[in-house]
């Protein structure tokens, strides 16, 4: 069995933090944007989450049952997870992640055990107890068990679970996760063709009960996301302009045809050779040198892959190509990745 509250690497750690009381709106645009850091090319699903996911936590001890949502369409690279990646970073944390593809009979009883040593990780009961507002993320939904389904509806349904001490808790702060492959092509097709949230919802579930996802459980589901199916160049066109943005929100300019298309490559093709591990992972810290080079006077900048970081040089706009290109294979460059200067 897998099932463990810390895994993938896609959801590398989750940060306890209270919920923000400032403006919802800025709320929302700070938990799309820190989400959008990680999925790209999804902007719309983004923006529905954020807004559905804010709008559980804003309801608080007025809801009586927990959170459930679905995410479905196109799962590249762990795109699902990536959609979750957000909300554990900021508002929420993560309370376990559990793949229940494939788990046998016999282990049903223990995903649901009371004792904290029962399994590898943490039962989902006792996760639920130990951290009754956290987010918990089930994997393969459609694939789990229909005794662990059943479990999970009735817990749903009841909006609370019973402690240690034998007293009814309440889950209504608890947001459960669900994620499927099921239809994926069908459905990102239509996220494709109607990106209103509301019908993109319906025809999600629609096309999910067509492809023999238990109508049962998906009556409690509260939303249901759906990623769009994105071509490569789709795909594409979305990292270069999410790159330049980065650059223009420093007060810097790209330089036209300043992008290695390699760093394209390996975003869109993390299997290409030669492999660059996490290359989109240092946003931040590829932010932080972006401003450094700003304040140093910088005004105009390309961007290159070399080894497996992203580096940044500063081009001088009277410089000619042939120095620029000259520069970039052959000057030497310092350990945070900026260019050396004399």
């Amino acid at each position: 069995m897998q099932a463990s509250p810390h895994s993938p690497s896609t959801l590398i750690e989750s940060y306890s933090m209270p919920t923000p009381q400032d403006d919802p709106a800025q709320v929302m645009r700070g938990l799309a944007e820190l989400t959008r850091k990680r999925l790209i090319g999804q902007d719309a699903a983004v923006e529905v989450f954020a807004v559905e996911a804010y709008r559980h936590i804003a309801l608080g001890p007025l809801q009586r049952r927990p959170g459930v949502f679905l995410i479905a369409g196109p799962n590249a690279e762990d795109d699902h997870l990536d959609l979750v990646d957000g909300l554990v970073r900021s508002l929420k944390s993560l309370g376990g992640l559990y793949k229940l593809a494939g788990i046998p009979e016999e282990d049903i009883d223990q995903i649901f055990s009371s004792s904290p040593g029962a399994m590898e990780g943490t039962s989902l009961l006792q996760a639920l107890k130990d951290r009754p507002d956290g987010v918990f993320v089930l994997q393969d939904i459609d694939q789990a068990h229909p005794n662990l389904v059943t479990r999970l509806e009735r817990i749903w349904g009841h909006g609370y679970i019973i402690d240690d001490a034998g007293k009814p808790r309440s889950l209504a702060d608890a947001m459960f996760i669900l994620t499927t492959e099921l239809a994926e092509g069908e459905i990102g097709e239509i996220a494709r063709t109607d990106p209103d949230p509301a019908r993109l919802h319906v025809e999600c579930l629609k096309a999910l009960v067509d492809a023999g996802f238990s109508a049962s459980l998906l009556r409690h589901v509260d939303f249901a996301f759906g990623l769009k199916r994105l071509t490569t160049g789709e795909l594409n066109h979305a990292y270069y302009e999410r790159l330049a943005a980065l650059v223009a929100s420093h007060g810097l300019v790209l330089e036209e045809g300043g992008l290695d298309a390699r760093i394209l490559l390996h975003a869109m093709d993390p299997t290409a050779e030669p492999t660059v591990p996490d290359l989109m992972l240092p946003w931040d810290n590829l932010s932080d040198r972006l401003a450094q080079l700003k304040a140093a006077g910088a005004g105009t900048v390309r961007l290159i892959l070399d080894d497996d970081v992203i580096r940044i040089l500063r081009v001088e706009s009277a410089t000619p190509q042939w120095v620029i290109d000259a520069f970039a294979a052959n000057r030497d460059l310092s350990a945070d990745g900026e260019a050396t200067d004399e």
